[in-house]
């Protein structure tokens, strides 16, 4: 994030930010990253695993792997692992499920 603060607390001022983002940004037409980021993490908190297309399709989020990059700069603990999946077409496609870790919330 850009001017992140330096303070020793940075973190936790990190994840106040993520946290009160969350709740400003509600709607699927927000496209800031942080409501991109909000939703993804919504998401995972909820339902522990989000694929890119489901990003994609659900949360309208179009780069899931950035705001999922952020999320873990935070300090969450998301793994990537790789699978196939079909979209709306039914092609496969080999995209990332990213999976929040229990106990993983910054």
């Amino acid at each position: 994030m850009k001017n992140a603060p330096t303070a020793t607390n940075s973190q936790s001022t990190k994840n106040n930010q993520l946290e009160q983002s969350q709740y400003n940004t509600e709607s699927l037409t927000d496209l800031s990253t942080a409501a991109q980021r909000a939703r993804v993490l919504h998401y995972l908190q909820n339902h522990r695993a989000l694929t890119t297309l489901e990003a994609r399709h659900l949360l309208n989020v179009m780069h899931p792997a950035a705001r999922v990059m952020e999320l873990r700069d935070h300090g969450y603990k998301i793994i990537t692992n790789w699978r196939q999946d079909s979209d709306s077409a039914g092609r496969l496609h080999r995209v990332a499920e990213y999976v929040l870790m229990a106990g993983g919330d910054a």
